[in-house]
């Protein structure tokens, strides 16, 4: 697009970027060439929980209604792991499973019937 003489600000707002990520990518591609569209190593720590663990917590989730504290008991007892609540509630999540709290009470509220029939 610069090639074009579109400027940087059009370049931005027609693929929703800001600005300075638009100076970036030119930056990258005057330097490297084709070799900067590559996606290079994102930064974060590895997962705690790995594959085949993901997957032994998404069966045992399935088959019970499990709470996190069960969960987190089983996958140390089995694989001598221990990831926070949030770790596994969040991995859970991102597989597609939904938490749900447990409710203490499912009493039924009563209501009165009301009668429309006439006389």
């Amino acid at each position: 697009m610069f090639s074009d003489g579109v400027r940087a600000k059009e370049i931005a707002r027609r693929q929703e970027l800001t600005l300075e990520a638009v100076y970036e990518r030119r930056y990258r591609w005057l330097e490297k060439g084709m070799a900067s569209l590559p996606d290079g190593p994102r930064s974060g720590a590895p997962s705690k929980l790995s594959p085949e663990q993901l997957e032994q917590l998404k069966v045992w989730a399935s088959e019970e209604a499990l709470t996190a504290p069960a969960l987190l008991a089983r996958l140390e007892e089995q694989f001598g792991v221990r990831v926070h609540r949030n770790t596994l509630t969040g991995a859970l999540r991102r597989a597609g499973l939904v938490w749900k709290r447990t409710r203490h009470s499912l009493k039924k509220t009563q209501r009165t019937a009301v009668s429309t029939s006439p006389g």
